[in-house]
Formats: structure tokens, sequence, C-alpha cells
């Protein structure tokens, strides 16, 4: 396992996955790219984590009914699936501390289950940064 890291968390990835970021994103591809994982990151100027998760939720226009508590590595939050035209989605809204995350995990649906229990490990390593390392 190899460690990526970002300004806010970190966490553990296999050899083999495939990392790129854009402007706003780390986007994970597993070696047959048959599923990517996208992790969006946003800091909270409030104290308020939960506030502003469900700010976010509201923001993304998301059927909050739909989700069910979910807590990954240091991230609490919420957790949805469904499927979304011809993807199967599975997303997470988290929150540690002042670092907002969304998470996605977008594949075929008729691949869903394949990569399921890798895709659980790898977000379960998720680590909050100490915020003030960097000064």
């Amino acid at each position: 396992m190899r460690e990526l890291e970002t300004d806010w968390w970190y966490l553990s990835l296999p050899e083999d996955w495939l990392v790129d970021q854009d402007d706003d994103s780390i986007v994970i591809t597993d070696p047959d790219e048959v599923g990517v994982i996208t992790l969006t990151s946003m800091i909270n100027d409030s104290r308020d984590r939960d506030r502003a998760l469900q700010e976010l939720i509201a923001a993304l226009d998301v059927d909050a009914k739909a989700l069910a508590p979910a807590t990954l590595g240091d991230f609490e939050g919420y957790y949805s699936e469904f499927q979304d035209g011809d993807d199967w989605v599975r997303e997470w809204y988290l929150a540690c501390d002042s670092c907002l995350l969304l998470v996605s995990y977008d594949c075929d649906p008729d691949n869903r289950h394949m990569d399921r229990e890798i895709i659980d490990q790898i977000l379960d390593t998720l680590c909050l940064k100490a915020l003030d390392e960097s000064g």
C-alpha cells in the first residue's frame, strides 16, 4: 500500500491504483478501469461541522431521506447508493473538524459489487491531517 496525501487528509491505496488530480478533485482509478473514486475537499470556516455538512447536502440537492449515517476513517457523515443513467454511484458526504469531503465511486451497474470490499477498505483509511502542520 502507498499513501496518498493532500493538504487536508491522506489515505492508503494499493500500489497499482492510478491517481490523477484536476483543479478541484482527486480521481483514483482501479487497475482494471472498472470504477473511479473521486474525492473533493472543502474547508469549512464555521465551527459547526454538522450544519456545514447539511448545507453541503442541500447545496448539492441531495435527497436527505435517502442518506444513511456513515463513518470512513476519521470522517463522519452520510452515504447514498443509486443508479444514475448508465452508472452505479456510491456517494459519501463527510466531515472531520473543518474539512468537508465529498466522495463518489462510479462504475457500470453490472460491476457494482466487484470492487466494493476494496473500495470500503481504501476509504476506511481516510485520516485528517493536522491542519496546522504547515506552519
